[in-house]
């Protein structure tokens, strides 16, 4: 069987469909127009590139924690098999 829900109630008519497209259209170019807005501001763009700069330190530093855990636990493995 199929775990597609059966559509309950009238389909859809043009003017509904129309009336859908026209919302998402609306919000679409408002939208558009924040990003602009945004783009075109000197202190949102400086924010914009100060959190992507703090977003790769972070990943950066998740990375070498990670590499330095794996390397205790590789040297703390090697010590174990010797003694």
């Amino acid at each position: 069987m199929s775990d597609t829900p059966i559509p309950s109630g009238p389909p859809p008519t043009l003017e509904g469909v129309l009336a859908a497209y026209e919302r998402r259209a609306r919000l679409i170019a408002q939208l558009h127009e924040q990003a602009i807005a945004t783009a075109n501001d000197p202190s949102a763009r400086h924010n914009a590139i100060t959190e992507i700069t703090k977003a790769a330190r972070r990943r950066k530093a998740e990375a070498l924690l990670i590499a330095a855990g794996a390397f205790v636990i590789a040297a703390g493995c090697i010590l174990a098999v010797l003694k």
